[in-house]
């Protein structure tokens, strides 16, 4: 029997969720190894559920969000010691989220050939998820206490691919791939030196991810108002004001040891 693409995505994310949730019941020294393997699976059951016609740009822009989902999720469970039932209920928004990202993903994959009336809400399913995925992926890097090079490093690198897929959704087989590379890639340096500079500072991770979060809200908003060439001063003004905003409140917020 075939399965549909959504029952597709239902095996992939419920095999996904068990198989992240094992992470914290093994060894030390599997637990690496093991999260490296789902990572990678995420990338290819998502691949399956949602099979289709692929540009080179697609099987990078499509599976970006599934696969820093995952990686999120696991780092977390990596790191902390989580009661059962706390991993049930961690494994069941997981789900979720991961089968909502995959069907707006479907969407987009579909809406590449044929227009659609669903793609205007998977571009907003996928801002938010974008966000969303920012603030866990950042916050739990952060997390690691990796060295300041490697985190700066990571967190150019995640925030291009995520920029690359989020600018895709835009204009999906519209997209100028010049453009695309350009904007991601510039986004990307950007997001790296404030993890550079927010790396100095006397911050935990939640306001890490918090802060870095709203540079992606900030860029996204701005590049993507620039792409539909409605891109005016006041709504320039008003991203920047919220950016200034973030700022001040990290500020009076921070203990700086005083």
């Amino acid at each position: 029997m075939m399965l549909t693409k959504r029952q597709k995505i239902a095996v992939s994310s419920g095999l996904l969720a068990i198989s992240i949730s094992l992470l914290p019941v093994i060894g030390d020294e599997n637990r690496l190894p093991l999260l490296v393997l789902v990572i990678i699976a995420s990338y290819f059951l998502s691949l399956w559920s949602i099979y289709g016609q692929f540009s080179f740009f697609e099987l990078v822009s499509l599976f970006v969000l599934p696969v820093t989902l995952t990686a999120s999720l696991g780092l977390f469970l990596s790191q902390f010691d989580i009661s059962g039932g706390t991993r049930f209920i961690l494994a069941m928004v997981y789900v979720v989220v991961m089968y909502t990202i995959l069907l707006s993903e479907n969407i987009f994959n579909v809406s590449v050939e044929r227009n659609i009336p669903l793609v205007r809400a998977a571009r907003t399913v996928g801002y938010l998820a974008t966000l969303f995925v920012s603030f866990a992926f950042f916050t739990l890097l952060f997390g690691l206490g990796l060295n300041s090079i490697f985190f700066v490093l990571i967190s150019a690198v995640v925030a291009g691919l995520l920029f690359t897929q989020a600018y895709w959704q835009i204009e999906l087989k519209g997209t100028d791939p010049k453009k695309l590379i350009y904007f991601s890639a510039l986004a990307g340096l950007i997001v790296g030196e404030v993890a550079a500079a927010l790396s100095f500072w006397p911050l935990d991770p939640p306001k890490i991810g918090v802060a870095i979060t709203a540079v992606v809200y900030v860029l996204l908003g701005i590049i993507q108002h620039h792409v539909r060439e409605n891109l005016s001063q006041r709504t320039l003004v008003e991203y920047l004001f919220v950016a200034a905003g973030v700022v001040f409140l990290l500020i009076v917020t921070t203990s700086w040891g005083i």
